[in-house]
């Protein structure tokens, strides 16, 4: 019996502008949500251009220490 390697997303409405989130690529900065066509704008940490990506592309909020 194989394994299925499954993979966590979060909901549309979980995602709010301002949080800092895990996204396959590596972590990444919230600026926009569009819950209608589900897409979110993101700034990710290694690249100076925002990027769009689907909500599904978003894995997981960065949880830090404060």
């Amino acid at each position: 019996m194989a394994v299925q390697d499954t993979e966590v997303v979060m909901e549309i409405n979980e995602i709010r502008p301002g949080m800092t989130c895990l996204t396959r690529e590596g972590t990444a900065y919230v600026l926009e949500v569009d819950k209608q066509s589900l897409l979110v704008l993101l700034q990710r940490e290694d690249e100076t251009i925002p990027v769009q990506v689907r909500s599904d592309e978003i894995l997981g909020p960065l949880l830090t220490n404060d």
